[in-house]
């Protein structure tokens, strides 16, 4: 008996192919983790490979231990040996090992996206750079997609050929920005990526790398970028035992970067390639597949997978209609409160949108009723105030050369250090061609800075070398402890006042963290552990068994299922987008979002649309998306919501209260009308902009967005500019 009788008849095909090049296409909810781990498993048992000689990347930190815990249940032992990890992990794994040949020790720091934008602030404060219009966050945006694109500095400034100020400044923080990353031994989560591949590209140890790695597996391949493509193409060429694993319907990361091309050219790629199509759902009801089914097909780039299910047909599809953002929460809460009375707890729950701000109106109403909740995607654990400050410490003394975290916690606590004396040091370190931390221990030579602050300055110091010492054989819990003891952290803490107490129980929390991954990994080494949390992400820790209502962006719930989703704010403009107008390949991905949202849902379905919406601050009219058209009228059931409100139910008191509560009453605005030349929503051309969509009118002016952005015209001569389509 096989291993692989454990697999249905597509599964234990896809797993039995282990030369060559094979693309297995595994829709939503088909088992694809059960079927690449039961692979490696094959491999490793039945087929006698080297655990030693497989690599299997995936996208997430949860993904990957999920793979990795699967594949020590089947094969024990040898689990350990094979590289199951993130593509960020990975590239960490050789930079530490061969980034000395790109001019980086081995200790570099990994830059989160809150220290990319404090040095930016910092060089944009330098430049004297005063355009509000760009921002630190921007820039960090730009310079990411940049570096994932490989377009350096000097072509970005040659390709915007000069017409554009703006260019001209991002080209000159790029430039100082990667030089600061270099001097600081640092690098952010694009440059792991495209460090990654600077050292594919050297002979020695790409070959060193193939003759390790023979067998490679990619799990989420739809959701590589370019430089994530070349390099898992790279250490596969000499073997070409590659096996790629995704689900084009599920590409939904373009804005990141993800190339969809390189899953659905992966035939042009390898024309010897197996490829068989997972299609068989473990998850969802065959109403909620039909569904996703019908709206899917409509997409040119999909290859046609039909998923099915033996499960039964379950409950039809619910779809309401809301008034406006409040009252869609109101409903929203309502069949929450409804399905609670029947046996169901509130982990049961999660509520999905298209962005992050549509969830002020649910956790609002949320805290009225005192329903428990969680947002993931806010902000996170390791971008609090005083997790950060105390991860800038152990950073220092991992990374002695990074400057910006040394001066995060310079005056952290207080020790009466002004601006002016850290200009002065940061001169000093200049002038002197050394670090800021070398010339902390030189302030006996810094001109300027008073007799006190001198020994303030060579006392923190002397503490941060000492503890540098004891990082190369205390535990980290111990030097920890160190840390928080000895720069009184916690009464710190306390003379701020603000939240003295919840922060004080994060720093115990992150204590936690560091006993708990201790005692799973064996001498770890503070480097280790700052590597692994630099690469946590939002829902890495989401098997939480608390009863809380989940409320996420469809993005951050891809890879997820849940027994009852509620998609909310499904209307065009919203879901999809505005952008769609211009570029028909943003409907294509905005409709596989819209297919992620629906398999999400194992059990009960539910979507939700608003007759308005406020949009920037003004009330605008929405009608249902188009996605919603495009389900097969009986696979949904359209709820009367007056029906619904008047249902009365005793069981809570909550219920009660919601009952009694009046969205439309407790302050609804109400969208006017008038007798104006044209209508929120309503597409119009431009001689110069192009195509554009009226956002709002009055009778003295009229604001229509095009792609470069959004323009006013007087109302009343608006029909000399702009014409109706």
């Amino acid at each position: 008996m096989s291993i692989l009788d454990n697999l249905n008849s597509e599964q234990k095909k896809a797993a039995s192919k282990v030369e060559g090049p094979v693309l297995i296409l595994a829709g939503a909810g088909s088992g694809k983790t059960r079927t690449v781990t039961y692979r490696i498993a094959h491999m490793v048992k039945e087929k006698e490979i080297s655990p030693y000689k497989i690599l299997a990347v995936t996208f997430t930190n949860k993904a990957a231990r999920e793979m990795r815990e699967r594949v020590e249940t089947l094969i024990g032992e040898d689990s350990k040996r094979v590289m199951v990890s993130t593509f960020h992990a990975f590239g960490v794994r050789l930079l530490r090992m061969y980034g000395v040949e790109l001019g980086y020790n081995s200790n570099f720091n990994i830059y989160d996206g809150d220290d990319q934008k404090r040095l930016i602030k910092n060089i944009m404060k330098e430049l004297v750079i005063t355009d509000k219009s760009i921002t630190p966050a921007r820039i960090a945006s730009i310079i990411s997609r940049l570096k994932e694109d490989g377009i350096t500095p000097e072509e970005y400034e040659k390709d915007s050929r000069g017409f554009l100020e703006s260019y001209k400044t991002v080209s000159s923080v790029y430039k100082k920005y990667n030089s600061g990353l270099k001097n600081n031994n640092a690098m952010d989560f694009a440059d792991i990526i495209v460090n990654t591949n600077r050292l594919m590209d050297i002979q020695k140890i790409r070959e060193k790398v193939q003759d390790r790695y023979q067998y490679v597996m990619v799990d989420e391949y739809q959701d590589t970028n370019n430089i994530q493509y070349q390099i898992i193409n790279k250490i596969a060429e000499k073997y070409k035992n590659i096996c790629v694993v995704g689900d084009e319907d599920q590409s939904i990361y373009g804005f990141r970067g993800a190339n969809i091309q390189n899953i659905l050219d992966f035939e042009k790629d390898y024309p010897e390639a197996f490829v068989i199509k997972l299609e068989q759902n473990y998850r969802s009801t065959a109403h909620i597949l039909e569904a996703a089914n019908s709206i899917i097909k409509n997409n040119e780039s999909s290859k046609g997978k039909n998923l099915w299910t033996e499960k039964n047909k379950g409950e039809l599809i619910r779809i309401f209609e809301s008034d406006d953002a409040r009252h869609e929460a109101y409903l929203v809460l309502q069949e929450i409160n409804r399905l609670k009375n029947s046996n169901r707890n509130y982990k049961d729950f999660t509520i999905l949108y298209r962005t992050n701000a549509q969830s002020r109106a649910f956790e609002e109403l949320f805290i009225k009723f005192n329903i428990p909740y969680k947002v993931f995607g806010g902000m996170q654990f390791y971008q609090r105030m005083e997790i950060k400050d105390i991860m800038a410490y152990l950073n220092v003394i991992n990374n002695s050369l990074d400057s910006l975290n040394l001066l995060r916690i310079l005056n952290v606590p207080k020790r009466k250090i002004g601006v002016k004396s850290v200009e002065k040091i940061a001169e000093f370190a200049e002038n002197k061609g050394v670090s800021i931390f070398e010339a902390l221990g030189r302030s006996e030579e810094i001109e300027g800075l008073s007799k006190n602050l001198k020994i303030v300055l060579s006392e923190f110091h002397s503490m941060l070398l000492n503890f540098i010492e004891e990082s190369q054989y205390m535990p980290v819990s111990e030097i920890f402890d160190g840390v928080v003891n000895s720069i009184g952290y916690f009464s710190y803490l306390e003379s701020l006042g603000e939240e003295a107490e919840s922060r004080i129980e994060n720093i115990e929390e992150l204590r936690n963290s560091i006993s708990e991954m201790e005692k799973n990994q064996e001498n770890l080494t503070l480097g280790e552990y700052l590597e692994s949390t630099a690469l946590i992400s939002a829902t890495d820790k989401l098997e939480e068994e608390q009863d809380y209502v989940k409320l996420m962006t469809i993005h951050n719930s891809k890879g997820l299922e849940f027994p009852v989703v509620f998609v909310v704010g499904v209307e065009d403009e919203v879901f999809p987008g505005s952008k769609v107008e211009y570029d028909p390949t943003q409907l294509e991905e905005e409709r596989r979002l819209c297919y992620v949202a629906i398999t999400r849902a194992e059990e009960k379905l539910y979507m939700y649309y608003a007759k308005q919406r406020f949009v920037y601050g003004q009330m605008q009219f929405r009608t249902q998306s188009r996605f919603l058209d495009e389900i097969p009228g009986h696979l949904v059931e359209l709820m009367n919501v007056k029906k619904i409100e008047k249902t009365p139910e005793k069981k809570s008191s909550v219920k009660s209260s919601i009952e009694n509560f009046n969205p439309i009453r407790d302050g609804k605005s109400k969208a006017s009308s008038s007798n104006l030349p044209y209508s929120i929503g309503e597409k119009v051309t431009h001689k110069k902009f192009g195509l554009g969509i009226v956002r709002s009118i009055n009778d003295k002016t009229i604001e229509v967005e095009f792609s470069i952005g959004k323009k006013k015209f007087l109302t009343m001569a608006a029909d000399k500019f702009i014409n109706k389509v």
